[in-house]
Order: structure tokens, then sequence, then C-alpha cells
């Protein structure tokens, strides 16, 4: 599992729609962070289509959580950011390795990842603010 930019960004942006009592554009949150509206633009649209934050259009238009940061898990954003955490290629969906059935090292793997998961999932975004 190998975060890149897009975590550190993606998490900098909730951060600031969770300390908002209204909507924020991707503007005012990559001015506020230092950080490329083109990016932040695109960050915000996977999260939206994710599900964990919403769009209003308009004048008036923003972001916003779309739900209380108590019920969104580290996991989720990660993963709506990256997509799949696994720590080794082998344990991606949809991977197939020509040394599944006799590799001594998957069940390490998956048991490190299972730990690092559930460790994600128990983690709210209400926590880290």
């Amino acid at each position: 599992m190998m975060l890149t930019r897009r975590s550190d960004y993606g998490l900098q942006a909730v951060f600031a729609l969770a300390h908002s009592p209204g909507l924020l554009s991707a503007r005012q949150i990559a001015q506020e962070y230092n950080l490329p509206v083109a990016f932040v633009k695109k960050l915000l649209q996977k999260l939206c289509r994710a599900g964990l934050v919403k769009a209003s259009v308009g004048k008036q238009g923003g972001y916003a959580l779309a739900r209380a940061p108590e019920e969104i898990s580290i996991r989720e954003l990660l993963e709506a950011l990256e997509g799949d955490l696994a720590p080794v290629s082998c344990l991606a969906p949809n991977h197939e390795c020509d040394l599944a059935d006799g590799c001594t090292t998957r069940r390490i793997w998956a048991r490190i990842d299972q730990k690092i998961q559930e460790a994600l999932e128990s983690i709210s975004l209400r926590e880290l603010l």
C-alpha cells in the first residue's frame, strides 16, 4: 500500500469541508492549503462518486461532506482516493498470481492486510479532526 499525494491532498480537502459550516468551492480549498485547483477538483469528484462528498451547483454552489464526520471512516476515504489498499499486488481484487497455490508469504500478507483494513475502518474522520 503506497499512499500518494492524492491521499494527502484529498484528506486536506475533506478536513476543510468538515471544518466548514457551509459549502466550499474547490478554489477556496486549494487556496487555503496551497494546492493545485485542478487537482482538488478531480479529488472532490472522486469523493463525490464514492458518496463521501456532495456537490451543489450554481453561483452559491460548492462542496460539503455527504455524511457526518463520525460516519466516514479513513478506510473509505483512502479507498475512494487511492483504490485498493492491499499491501501487495497479489491481494488486490481480480489479481491472478502464478504462485498463489504454493506461496509461503501470502497468508502473512493477508493477515497484515486484514489488520490494516480493520485499523483504518476503526478510525473515523471525526477522530482526526
